[in-house]
C-alpha cells in the first residue's frame, strides 16, 4: 500500500516536469518566432522607411527652395511692398510731370489764343463712358450754354487746342458734354490742303474714323483736317487732328480715312469751353512760338 502511494506520487511529479518542460519549450518558440516575425518586419518595412523618409525629405527641401525659410520669405514679402510703393510713387511722378506739361499747354492756349476759353475740370463719376461723355464742374453760373464747344489744350503741335465735343446739357453749376465720338455726333471737316469734306463715323480713345464725301477727292497721309463750319455747331477751322491712313471700300464706292487726334479721350480731366463760337479764329501758333516749341 505504501508501495502504490509513492509510485503514484513519483507519476504525478514525472507528469508536473513533464509540462513544465513543455511549457517552457512553446514559451522559447513563441520568443523565437516573435522575433522571427520582427525580423521579418523590418525586412519588408525598413526599404519603404528609407525611401519614404528620403522622398519627404526630398519634398520638404523643394518646398524650401521654392518658398524659401520664414526669414527668406519675410524679406521676400517685405521687397515686394517696398516695389509696389516704388511702382506707385514712380506713377505720382509721371503724372505730376504729365499734368504740369499739359498745365504749361493750358497755360499758353489761354494767354496765347485770340479766342475765349473758361477753364473747366471733367468730374465725370462714370469712367466708361469718357470717351463719349462726360460732366464739366462749369454751368450755368459760369455762363455756359448749350451748344458751347469743348477743346483741349495740346502739346507738339501747331495748333494751341484740339477738338472734343460740346455741350449738350446745362444745369446749375455743372454741364454734360458729348464728345465726337459719341454716335449721335457726326462732325463734318475739311481737307485743308485740298478743300475736300468729309465726315467722322467712327471712333476710338485717339483714332479717328471717317470718309470723304467724294470718292474721287483727293486725301493723302500727313493731311490736316478741320471742322468744316458745316451743319451750324462747330465753327470752321478747329484741328481735329492728321490723316494717318487712307483706303478704298472694297465695293469701290467709298474713301475711307484715319485720322490720329492730338487729344486722348480716355485721359481727359481738364477743358476749354470755348466763349463765342461764331467769333473762332483759327488757334494756329505763330511760326515763332512753334519754332521755339521745336528747339526745346
Amino acid at each position: 500500500m505504501s508501495y502504490r502511494r509513492i509510485k503514484k506520487s513519483n507519476k504525478s511529479f514525472i507528469i508536473t516536469v513533464l509540462a513544465l518542460l513543455i511549457v517552457m519549450g512553446v514559451s522559447s518558440q513563441t520568443d523565437a518566432l516573435s522575433g522571427a516575425g520582427s525580423n521579418i518586419a523590418n525586412t519588408i518595412f525598413k526599404p519603404i522607411e528609407g525611401v519614404t523618409y528620403s522622398v519627404s525629405s526630398e519634398i520638404m527641401n523643394q518646398i524650401e527652395r521654392t518658398v524659401g525659410s520664414k526669414e527668406t520669405r519675410a524679406e521676400v514679402m517685405r521687397l515686394e511692398a517696398e516695389n509696389r510703393s516704388l511702382v506707385m510713387e514712380n506713377a505720382r511722378l509721371t503724372s505730376v510731370i504729365n499734368k504740369e506739361d499739359f498745365l504749361k499747354n493750358e497755360a499758353e492756349a489761354v494767354d496765347s489764343s485770340k479766342n475765349e476759353y473758361i477753364k473747366a475740370n471733367v468730374v465725370n463719376s462714370d469712367v466708361s463712358s469718357l470717351t463719349s461723355n462726360f460732366t464739366i464742374d462749369k454751368g450755368k453760373k459760369d455762363g455756359i450754354k448749350q451748344n458751347d464747344i469743348i477743346l483741349q489744350a495740346i502739346g507738339d503741335s501747331k495748333y494751341y487746342t484740339g477738338l472734343v465735343g460740346k455741350v449738350t446739357e446745362v444745369f446749375e453749376s455743372t454741364a454734360r458734354v458729348e464728345t465726337i465720338n459719341n454716335q449721335a455726333n457726326d462732325v463734318s471737316f475739311i481737307n485743308t490742303r485740298s478743300g475736300d469734306y468729309g465726315v467722322i463715323d467712327k471712333f476710338t480713345s485717339r483714332t479717328i474714323q471717317g470718309y470723304m464725301l467724294d470718292v474721287e477727292s483727293e486725301a493723302k497721309n500727313s493731311d490736316v483736317v478741320m471742322t468744316s463750319g458745316l451743319g451750324g455747331v462747330y465753327p470752321y477751322g478747329i484741328y481735329i487732328g492728321t490723316i494717318s491712313n487712307v483706303s478704298m471700300s472694297q465695293d469701290s464706292l467709298r474713301k475711307n480715312i484715319t485720322v490720329d487726334s492730338p487729344v486722348d479721350f480716355s485721359h481727359v480731366y481738364r477743358v476749354l469751353v470755348l466763349k463765342g463760337n461764331n467769333s473762332y479764329e483759327i488757334d494756329e501758333k505763330a511760326n515763332g512760338v512753334e519754332e521755339e516749341n521745336i528747339s526745346e
